[in-house]
């Protein structure tokens, strides 16, 4: 009998001993699949996961394993504020980008709206001749150019008005990110 006796504390150290390294394992693979996913975790996550307690992972005889579940959970915590810095930048950019582009075809209809109010002043001049009087015979032909100058005239109008709106629009969509974002970079 008492080689029974000696028998079972060692199988018992052996079953402690293959269950802990059973729980090291699930605990690194808990580890690996939470990094994987980017978002910021906490040690509670990690014990959930892998099945284990606390006690397990702060263990004094395995320090190893406890550094790297600290190191792995602060690198998960500090991603966060990097991936909101570059979700930022990268709207702002976008913003930033759409605003330029319609200031640029603003500035454009602009130059044609007076090149075209220059024509149709130049076209209303040829109406008369230099004497003062009026050409009846191209009159016709002038009216209906003026009457197509000022419908482009118009339709040009129409579209700096909505160009504008677009720009305002954008211009109010990139004051709301950045102050959503600062919000969101100082809350966290």
């Amino acid at each position: 009998m008492s080689a029974n006796t000696r028998r079972r504390p060692v199988e018992m150290i052996e079953q402690r001993s293959r269950t802990s390294a059973d729980c090291e394992k699930r605990l690194r693979r808990a580890l690996t699949k939470l990094a994987k996913t980017g978002a910021p975790f906490t040690i509670d996550n990690v014990c959930d996961l892998a099945g284990v307690g606390k006690t397990f992972i702060y263990d004094k005889r395995r320090p190893e394993l406890t550094r790297a579940v600290l190191a792995a959970r602060d690198a998960s915590q500090a991603a966060g504020p990097r991936r909101a810095e570059r979700a930022l930048d990268a709207d702002t950019a976008s913003w930033r980008e759409r605003a330029l582009n319609a200031e640029a075809v603003i500035s454009s209809l602009r130059a044609a709206i007076r090149d075209r109010d220059a024509r149709i002043s130049g076209l209303t001049g040829e109406l008369y001749d230099p004497d003062g009087n009026h050409l009846a015979d191209e009159n016709a032909k002038l009216r209906t150019l003026l009457v197509a100058l000022n419908q482009n005239l118009t339709k040009a109008n129409t579209e700096n008005r909505a160009l504008r709106r677009s720009l305002d629009g954008a211009r109010a969509n990139l004051k709301r990110e950045r102050e959503r974002n600062v919000a969101q970079i100082f809350g966290q």
